[in-house]
């Protein structure tokens, strides 16, 4: 079972224009009311990829109480932790015209020392039933920043390995507790470590200081440009096929869903970072940001992502 905690709950309302002008009157061609948050996305996706999943996360408000319904229609169980105000209703703006997204995120999630000390006792429940656990997105305010530190510590008490996809001091703190996994794409690595990401030296230089912290191993995902990942064995890069791509959203979520799923399938860190390089390409081929994965096309994808040795 793969354990993902969300802190910064979210459903996604996806928009699809034809052309996005700041200023001007949009005509809306499809509106789509979508399962958000990192952590949720990399729950359902891992069911779609075959493994099973549980997800944590505070949730609030009326949005708060669609989303595990929705989650438990995709197979994932939810366990969310009440918290005060609203879980997030994320605006996603799809330019079918240039292939970009614009996301409009309010912060309506308040989390108080009860909610937090709830999740934890939830998080102690499952955490030794889990063979991973995923730790994904932004804190929302009134969230301790220790929280990450904490629940790496819970979970390595357990012998379960942990997976962070986040970034700032929510990352900076998390990494005093030596989790295996970090992944970031290029703009979350910039905020990071405070400093601008030009190139792909650059990408592969600020990886490996990461990886001094302790990890096993750290990956930056690139988009249409693969990704970028290093152990202490090497570094490696995935170019994936070319495809037309409708949105980019939660496609680093697939991308992590499929690099544990594969881990677990026993695959080396190469090989499952080739497989998370094709369900993340597979993901963007579609506009809403939880369309399933279709596991035929990851197999087709994958057979066409290249892994070049650093």
């Amino acid at each position: 079972m793969i354990l993902t905690i969300t802190p910064n709950t979210a459903l996604d309302e996806v928009l699809e224009v034809e052309h996005y002008v700041p200023g001007e009157r949009l005509g809306i061609q499809k509106e789509t009311l979508c399962i958000g948050g990192k952590g949720n996305l990399t729950s359902i996706f891992a069911v779609d990829l075959g493994a099973r999943s549980v997800s944590l996360g505070f949730a609030a408000g009326e949005n708060g109480r669609k989303l595990p319904r929705m989650l438990r229609e995709r197979g994932v169980r939810a366990d969310f932790s009440p918290a005060r105000g609203e879980t997030r209703r994320i605006r996603v703006i799809v330019d079918a015209k240039r292939q970009v997204q614009t996301w409009l995120v309010p912060e309506t999630l308040r989390v108080t020392r009860v909610a937090e000390r709830d999740l934890e006792k939830r998080a102690a429940h499952w955490i030794p039933n889990a063979r991973w656990l995923a730790l994904c997105g932004s804190l929302p305010p009134g969230c301790s920043p220790h929280l990450y530190y904490h629940l790496t510590r819970r979970a390595h008490a357990s012998s379960v390995p942990v997976l962070i996809d986040s970034r700032g001091a929510a990352l900076a703190h998390a990494l005093a507790a030596q989790p295996e996994v970090v992944r970031l794409n290029k703009q979350e690595l910039q905020q990071t470590l405070g400093e601008p990401i030009p190139n792909l030296q650059s990408v592969l230089a600020a990886l490996r200081r990461l990886l001094v912290e302790g990890l096993q191993f750290a990956v930056c995902s690139l988009g249409a440009e693969g990704a970028v990942a290093v152990t202490s064995e090497g570094g490696w890069r995935t170019v994936p096929p070319k495809i037309a791509q409708r949105s980019s959203a939660g496609s680093g979520d697939a991308f992590t869903a499929a690099l544990l799923v594969w881990r677990e399938k026993g695959a080396e860190w190469p090989e499952a970072l080739r497989w998370a390089t094709a369900a993340g390409t597979a993901k963007a081929q579609e506009a809403c940001t939880d369309h399933p994965l279709d596991l035929r096309r990851v197999h087709a994808l994958c057979r066409r992502v290249r892994l070049i040795r650093l």
